[in-house]
């Protein structure tokens, strides 16, 4: 089985490449890598899927297979082998995926996340950051940290099956 790592700021999540959100009482799966690439493939690409709505719980964008399926004219998604990027009309970036390399600079150096990274090897290291809601939670992610609603979080390491969940309660596997 294929090992992936789910980068969000500097915390990891080792598991299937998913995010389910708990919206209005149900679970609901917001986020999922269709593809991942391969260095040694040709022609492989990182494609992803998404649905992201605003504040006012309205479509902001949806992603299928990394290409815009629903989201309003303005909404530019920049997509390589790579990356998938969201951007809104102001240039704000709404989520951006990318695959990295283990020795990417912006990683963490320390703490339970370097350890793993230097004492494993992974298939796929997936980061993920931007500045969307995820059901009602609102989430800011950047290299450094993960924001949800009030709650930040730092160089947390979790590892687990079916995927990453984002309940009421927080982040678990």
């Amino acid at each position: 089985m294929e090992k992936v790592a789910i980068i969000l700021g500097s915390n990891m999540f080792i598991g299937d490449p998913v995010l389910i959100v708990e919206i209005n009482g149900k679970m609901v799966e917001f986020f999922k890598v269709r593809e991942r690439f391969r260095v040694l493939s040709t022609g492989s690409y990182l494609t992803v899927d998404c649905d992201i709505k605003d504040k006012d719980n309205k479509r902001e964008v949806k992603l299928e297979k990394s290409k815009l399926v629903a989201g309003q004219e303005t909404i530019k998604v920049i997509y390589d082998h790579k990356l998938t990027q969201v951007k809104r009309e102001d240039g704000s970036t709404i989520i951006k995926i990318e695959h990295i390399e283990s020795n990417d600079p912006t990683l963490p150096k320390e703490g339970p996340v370097a350890k793993k990274l230097k004492m494993e090897t992974f298939d796929s290291i997936i980061r993920i950051t931007g500045d969307f809601y995820a059901g009602s939670n609102k989430l800011y992610i950047d290299n450094d940290s993960l924001k949800v609603n009030t709650s930040t979080f730092r160089g947390n390491l979790k590892e687990g099956k079916g995927g990453l969940l984002l309940t009421s309660s927080g982040f678990a596997f």
